[in-house]
Formats: C-alpha cells, sequence, structure tokens
C-alpha cells in the first residue's frame, strides 16, 4: 500500500504515472490526493488534482460507477445545502471530465451551470477551459454565459485569464472586439499547467488568442 508521505514525492518530482497505477489497485489513494489539493498555492495541489483525473480515467474504463459517484459528491459540494465548502471541486470534476469526457459529458454541462457562483467562478471557468482544450465539441455554451461575455470583463483577472483561453479554444471569433480591449490589460495572472504554475499577464494571453483568431500576428 502505497503511504501519503510516497504520494507526496512522487507529486513532487511530477512523476504522476506510479500514483495513477497504485489508485487503480488501492482507491483509498484517491481519499489521500484529495487530502492534499486545498492549498491553492502549492504545486503539489494542482498536481494532487491533475493526479485525480488522471486516475478516474483509468477506473472509468472498467467501473463507471465509481468514478460516477466520487463525481456527484464533489458536485454536492458545490452546493449551498451540503454545509461544506468547495474547496476545489470545480477544478477536480473538470480534470475528471476531461479523462473521460463521453463517459461524464452531463457532470461538465451540470459544472457549467454553477458559473453565477462568484466563490465558484475561477474554479469552473478552469474546468471549461480544460474540458474545451480535449474536446472542444464537448460543451455546450449556455446563452447565460454568452450574456456575461464568458466574463471577459470580470474583476479576477485569472477569470479573464480562462475566459480568454475559452474563447480561444472555441474559435469564438465574436469576442474580437470585446479581446481587443484586453489586449493591454496588465493584470498579472498565476495558473497551473503541465505541472507548474505560469506567470504571465492577461495582456499577453489576449494578444496571443487575439492573434490566432484574428489569423494575423500581434
Amino acid at each position: 500500500m502505497m503511504q501519503k508521505s510516497e504520494i507526496r514525492e512522487l507529486l513532487s518530482s511530477y512523476n504522476l504515472q506510479p500514483v495513477v497505477e497504485a489508485a487503480k489497485k488501492d482507491r483509498s489513494i484517491i481519499r489521500m490526493l484529495i487530502s492534499l489539493v486545498y492549498d491553492k498555492e502549492d504545486v503539489q495541489s494542482w498536481r494532487a488534482i491533475e493526479s485525480i483525473g488522471l486516475v478516474s480515467g483509468e477506473i472509468a474504463e472498467t467501473n463507471t460507477d465509481v468514478v460516477r459517484n466520487l463525481s456527484q459528491r464533489f458536485l454536492w459540494m458545490l452546493r449551498e445545502e451540503s454545509g461544506n465548502g468547495p474547496g476545489s471541486a470545480p477544478e477536480m470534476l473538470g480534470e475528471i471530465v476531461r479523462n473521460s469526457p463521453d463517459a461524464f459529458a452531463d457532470i461538465g454541462q451540470v459544472l457549467t451551470s454553477f458559473h453565477d457562483e462568484k466563490m465558484l467562478r475561477r474554479g469552473v471557468m478552469r474546468a471549461i477551459w480544460r474540458i474545451c482544450d480535449k474536446r472542444p465539441d464537448l460543451l455546450s455554451i449556455t446563452d447565460e454565459l454568452m450574456e456575461q461575455k464568458l466574463y471577459l470583463y470580470d474583476e479576477d483577472g485569472v477569470v479573464r485569464a480562462y475566459a480568454l483561453m475559452i474563447v480561444g479554444t472555441l474559435g469564438l471569433k465574436d469576442f474580437l472586439p470585446v479581446m481587443q480591449e484586453l489586449r493591454n490589460d496588465q493584470s498579472p495572472v498565476s495558473f497551473y499547467d503541465k505541472g507548474k504554475f505560469t506567470q504571465t499577464t492577461v495582456a499577453a494571453i489576449a494578444n496571443k488568442v487575439y492573434a490566432g483568431l484574428s489569423g494575423r500576428e500581434s
């Protein structure tokens, strides 16, 4: 049985596959991973979130019920009546759907509906980006989200950054005029991707996405 200290060491070295392999045989590892996801300033927490998605993808190939039950538990955490804080539930759900898109497309769509909750918005927008990055056809961007301009005007720079990346992933050229305004937005943002934190600005992301959608270099 893999110990929590071993999991931490593997996360520290961004060596996730041994964790995934062990979790297929020992489901208690999923619980240990969940216990490590709450410090968003710690890259190991994000690697734990990523690992939960990878583990879920492997388990879902033979037992979707286990992963669906886990997903329902995370969805319950998002609801006020649960009495629990949401923690990293949106991000974990995003990784689960990303790794088993066909099996859990409905979960992704339910998760999207929580975008109007301010305290959940950053996690929900990240989840939408992660899912669409893998399967841009999977989610239906609701009229409500479109009316909010995908939160490109949100007060949170990280939300604006995720919104820009969603726009780029889905090729939403109708948002080019809005993006034009963000090309000078020097708000610093940090987000997790491929095992590490990326430090950038809203403007840098806006310029990259704008160039890709408009067909010309910025």
